[in-house]
């Protein structure tokens, strides 16, 4: 008895295009992705001048191996240390274009932080990055999930 399957060269020719187009497909949902993670972090930076909300950006997804990886973030020398600081406490005077502005410091953040907009119920200062990056976990997942979706219905 023989077991014959015809058709199998035509199925692995497919099969080697869909590992291009989940290839594509990957990179076309990261970037998806990294939109929504850097609206966040900028959503969730401290703001003093908006430098640091306005320096904030990631690189275009790369497939390095078996990986899809972008990097991102700000190149401002204070942007790591807004992003660790501790918690403050109390209120602090700050010093804005020459003039005092007494109490512009509430626990640790200032005037201008305070007035931004939360961001998926999440306030602005410290962390901006780690916590944009946790809050957008399920829509990584569901961004993917997409992709894989796409793959398979063979678009």
């Amino acid at each position: 008895m023989q077991i014959v399957w015809e058709g199998f060269k035509e199925f692995s020719d497919e099969l080697g295009k869909m590992g291009k187009q989940m290839e594509k497909n990957l990179l076309e949902a990261m970037k998806k992705y990294i939109m929504l993670a850097e609206e966040g972090a900028k959503a969730l930076a401290p703001r003093d001048s908006g430098d640091l909300e306005e320096s904030i950006q990631f690189k275009p997804p790369t497939i390095q191996g078996d990986k899809v990886v972008s990097e991102g973030g700000s190149n401002l020398a204070y942007a790591l240390r807004q992003h660790e600081k501790p918690h403050g406490s109390g209120f602090g005077d700050k010093y804005d274009n020459g003039l005092l502005v007494v109490k512009y410091y509430t626990d640790g953040k200032g005037l201008r932080t305070l007035q931004k907009p939360s961001w998926r119920g999440e306030q602005p200062g410290r962390k901006y990055l780690e916590r944009a990056i946790v809050i957008t976990e399920d829509d990584f997942e569901k961004i993917m999930a997409e992709a894989l979706e796409k793959t398979l219905g063979g678009e």
